[in-house]
Parts: C-alpha cells; sequence; structure tokens
C-alpha cells in the first residue's frame, strides 16, 4: 500500500517510477537517477549526473 502510494505521487509530478538497485561491488552498474550504466571501480559520483554513492 505505501508503495503504491508513493508511485503514484511520482507519476503526479510526471516523473517515470524507477525499481533500480545500485550494486557497487559488481565490476559495472547503472546509476538508479539517470540509468548511465559504469564502471564501479572507485567510483563515488556517477560519471553523468553526478549522484554520490556513500
Amino acid at each position: 500500500m505505501h508503495r503504491q502510494h508513493l508511485e503514484q505521487m511520482v507519476a503526479r509530478e510526471g516523473l517515470p517510477v524507477r525499481d533500480v538497485v545500485c550494486d557497487l561491488d559488481a565490476e559495472e552498474t547503472q546509476c538508479p537517477a539517470c540509468l548511465t550504466t559504469f564502471k564501479t571501480a572507485g567510483v563515488r559520483r556517477c560519471p553523468s549526473c553526478s549522484l554520490r554513492f556513500y
């Protein structure tokens, strides 16, 4: 129920609902914000949109 409510809020704003997991232990992963695929070695930010990973 909570997830459905959040998805409706995002849809009202005209944003896409994405279910992406960013695995920084993998050799390569995908940014959950912009969906850019990149190599994870030593990365703390997405090389495309600069989303910071902790």
